[in-house]
């Protein structure tokens, strides 16, 4: 196949989840398919990042999007009923870049990942073209609106979550197949099942990668979260957990340390450090030896929609993990076989506390997390079953044209 990736954040191995996906995807389809690449930039990326998928690109074009720009647009588009997401994402540069390549090119097949990159594909029909959905974002918005309590962003996320009602369907219907994550994303996207194009294929982590070395030893009585900081989603969790949580778990264990691992923490998640038993690290070059050495891993989301990488990376670290229900929706670990859930401060405080006391316990679920996340959540296990599911598509177009 020749297949075009379009993404509005471009792809690199290290960074966000979106870059690092939509990088493993094509390096996993560059290993039998010819690949191009077109995506937004905020400004012209490097030599070294070029460099570094050009190994696995037949094309690149990537357009410089400034955030500015990105601004202005969705200024405009205020004055629409779109979600302002995709005016913020709205090139007719990348728009025609994308008709150039595909035309150039002789595509065969055209992937866009999340639903701001489906307005570049949405018109292009001579060849199948998948969309994935990856997270729903009516529920990500959703969730913002109910939880923010700041006045402003609450009513930014109140229009942005009313503006998505209907859209995310409507555009899927115009592609070959949505790919979605779980049934949460489907009935929030599609609560009256109108569509019927849905392919359930999340993506997946460097399972290898993230296992602990053989001579591991988990320090004790120390927790652990990851995640971007700047990410409103990921500061709520880290707040949520230090403010409603943690003070549970510190009236049994007084002894109990606490380390936020993330790029950017905001101001109030750097504030929590003012107390010693908490360490907020800012950016790491390596997340791992983090999530190696706490003796349990902590995921109170409550803003989560779709996937999880952070569930993946800290299983797949043999780490224990108590979630809220919310972060299980797309990754959905078998609860008390490979995972803990707490359903609300006082559940997930008892939970974090049977497996610091119960190491038998933390041991078993460490090892049924792992495998778990080897056998389903690999790169390689949801990428093959796309790939297939792109050849089919591709073979049904042309009998649809015979």
């Amino acid at each position: 196949m020749r297949i075009l990736f379009v993404t509005y954040r471009f792809p690199a191995y290290s960074g966000d989840a979106t870059s690092n996906t939509v990088f493993n995807l094509i390096k996993y389809f560059s290993r039998n398919h010819e690949v191009s690449v077109v995506g937004l930039v905020p400004a012209p990326i490097s030599k070294e990042r070029s460099d570094e998928l050009k190994k696995y690109c037949h094309r690149i074009e990537a357009v410089v999007w400034p955030k500015w720009r990105g601004a202005l647009s969705a200024a405009r588009g205020l004055l629409s009923s779109e979600p302002l997401q995709m005016w913020y994402f709205r090139s007719k540069a990348l728009a025609e870049k994308v008709k150039q390549v595909v035309a150039e090119e002789r595509i065969d097949m055209a992937y866009g990942y999340h639903l701001r990159s489906g307005q570049f594909l949405a018109d292009i029909d001579s060849i199948p073209r998948v969309l994935a959905i990856q997270p729903a974002q009516i529920l990500h918005f959703r969730r913002r609106y109910e939880l923010t309590h700041n006045p402003v962003l609450r009513t930014l996320y109140g229009m942005e979550y009313r503006r998505l009602i209907g859209y995310e369907v409507g555009l899927a219907k115009r592609f070959d197949s949505v790919l979605l994550i779980s049934d949460k994303d489907r009935d929030a996207i599609d609560p009256e099942h109108q569509l019927q194009n849905v392919f359930y294929n999340p993506h997946g982590t460097d399972v290898h990668t993230f296992a602990p070395p053989d001579d591991n030893i988990r320090e004790e009585n120390s927790l652990v979260f990851s995640g971007a900081m700047y990410m409103d989603t990921n500061s709520d969790a880290a707040l949520y957990f230090c403010r409603e949580i943690l003070p549970l778990i510190w009236a049994k264990r007084p002894d109990i340390r606490f380390t936020i691992v993330g790029k950017r923490p905001p101001k109030s998640i750097l504030k929590l450090a003012e107390d010693p038993r908490i360490l907020v690290t800012g950016f790491v070059d390596d997340v791992r030896p983090y999530l190696w050495k706490a003796s349990v891993g902590v995921n109170p989301m409550r803003m989560a929609a779709g996937m999880q990488n952070k569930l993946l990376e800290g299983l797949s670290a043999g780490l224990p993990m108590v979630i809220s229900p919310e972060a299980n929706e797309g990754v959905k670990v078998p609860e008390g076989n490979a995972v803990l859930i707490g359903r609300g401060p006082e559940e997930f405080a008892t939970q974090v506390l049977t497996l610091l006391s119960d190491r038998s316990l933390a041991n078993s679920l460490a090892r049924e997390g792992m495998a778990y996340v080897q056998a389903q959540w690999s790169w390689e296990h949801n990428f093959r079953i796309l790939e297939a599911h792109m050849d089919k598509l591709i073979a049904d177009r042309v009998l649809v044209q015979v």
